[in-house]
């Protein structure tokens, strides 16, 4: 008990400081985007029904899959080498190479998209996803710029600008365009999401890129920037750069197995009413985990940083305040979720409280995600990255195989059961490295690994 005090009374003086402000900031940011999401679902569930949320999530996954392959990591490595040193030149050429590089994988994918709208119908036997896929193309090459964007915010901490680049705020705009177009007597069929996001993936990309050259032209560099990048060696080479893309892509390709494959796989498997229930309390029991997104934006530069000086004992104590902060403010709706999840998701519209079951157990699984901490972050910003993406791909591939297997059987409380194991082994394997690897514990209260016998080789 004294130990959570001592974090209590770290966490609160963090919180009076310049880090308190940035996490209000970025929590009334990241709580715009999350409702953002949850609203566009809700908008969605209410026009079209579970089916027309199983569409969406089928069209989603495909967007957010092609947005991975563009991006290739090159978002994670902006926020880990501009967190490093975000007053240096360099900044500019880390982000024109990112840029680049994603302007011409974003192009090649969105033309495939929307070359194989048909046949991404006719596999899922989805009716109404061509005409959703058509206006989702379009997006993809902004939906890409704009996490790029946010990589970039996050370096220079700004985190509450980053997460409003990111997907909540765009679905925000495009439910409010959707029911700006049904006001004017339009939108009757499904078309109208994938154009309406598409419309909004532009405009957030765009007054982000805005952002991004704002913040250039205020800095020393900006008018001398070509003499001082010549006069000296970037910190990081192009290779460097690129090798660290694609540690954090094998990485990120975890996420994607998770949050795309498995929804494709419940897709294929479920019906477009079944996968609109699954979906809906997924979305939901996001907003458990929301307050973690949030320390994400802020925290993983500081661990870059903390870690490049040596001060590992400050690395470990702010890895343990993040986690007790998000386990108290997540608290609330957790206790939401599992007394009331009919009613919560009642909010959808007629049909969803069936997925009641559904989301207790992800809720249930949020939890341990919350609980644990930024430990995935701590490992890729402090140069494990390969480690982590080792430990990403191999539970999220077990997840996936979970979701053949459970889903037959149990319909979508199987894929939500898959769901929640990813969520529940990941991050608890991620936890025990964290401490063999670092010597650092996350969970706010006594350190159970070494309690068990288990023991950190790095000496603190």
């Amino acid at each position: 008990m004294s130990r959570v005090r001592r974090l209590s009374a770290g966490l609160q003086g963090r919180l009076r400081g310049e880090m308190g402000q940035a996490l209000i900031r970025t929590f009334i940011a990241r709580a715009i985007a999350a409702l953002g999401a949850l609203a566009l679902a809700l908008v969605i569930g209410r026009l079209y029904g579970p089916a027309g949320v199983g569409i969406y999530a089928l069209a989603q996954g495909l967007l957010l899959g092609a947005g991975l392959l563009s991006r290739t990591g090159m978002d994670n490595a902006l926020m880990r080498y501009v967190g490093q040193d975000h007053s240096s030149p360099f900044v500019l050429r880390y982000l024109r190479w990112a840029v680049t590089r994603c302007l011409i994988i974003s192009l090649v994918a969105a033309v495939v998209l929307w070359i194989g709208r048909p046949w991404f119908e006719a596999l899922f036997d989805a009716t109404g996803l061509a005409g959703v896929l058509a206006g989702i193309g379009l997006a993809v090459p902004a939906h890409a710029f704009a996490f790029l964007f946010s990589g970039f915010f996050k370096g220079i901490r700004k985190p509450a600008t980053a997460c409003l680049l990111e997907n909540g705020s765009v679905a925000l705009v495009t439910g409010g365009l959707i029911l700006v177009w049904r006001s004017l007597g339009h939108g009757g069929d499904l078309t109208t999401i994938g154009y309406a996001y598409a419309v909004a993936a532009w405009l957030v990309a765009l007054q982000g890129g805005y952002q991004v050259w704002r913040w250039c032209r205020r800095q020393p560099w900006w008018f001398e920037r070509s003499r001082m990048t010549a006069a000296r060696e970037a910190a990081v080479s192009l290779n460097q750069f690129r090798a660290t893309s694609r540690a954090f892509f094998m990485t990120n390709l975890a996420s994607f197995m998770q949050q795309v494959l498995g929804v494709m796989v419940a897709g294929w498997l479920l019906s477009s009413a079944e996968l609109g229930l699954f979906k809906s309390s997924q979305q939901t029991a996001t907003l458990i985990g929301f307050i973690l997104i949030v320390i994400n934006a802020i925290f993983p530069p500081r661990f870059a940083s903390l870690y490049h000086q040596g001060q590992l004992e400050a690395l470990g104590r702010l890895a343990r305040q993040g986690a007790l902060l998000g386990a108290v403010v997540a608290a609330p709706l957790l206790l939401l979720c599992l007394t009331f999840p009919g009613w919560v998701l009642s909010w959808f519209g007629e049909g969803f409280q069936g997925g009641a079951p559904l989301l207790r157990i992800i809720a249930l699984a949020q939890l341990v995600n919350v609980s644990t901490g930024s430990v995935g972050f701590l490992l890729n910003m402090t140069g494990h990255e390969r480690l982590m993406r080792n430990i990403a791909l191999t539970c999220n591939a077990l997840g996936l195989l979970a979701f053949f297997v459970l889903i037959p059987p149990f319909g979508a409380l199987g894929a939500a059961l898959a769901l929640a194991f990813v969520l529940v082994v990941q991050n608890l394997v991620a936890l025990l490295f964290v401490w063999r690897r670092l010597g650092i514990w996350t969970l706010p209260g006594p350190n159970l690994l070494a309690l068990m016998g288990i023991k950190s080789p790095v000496m603190r």
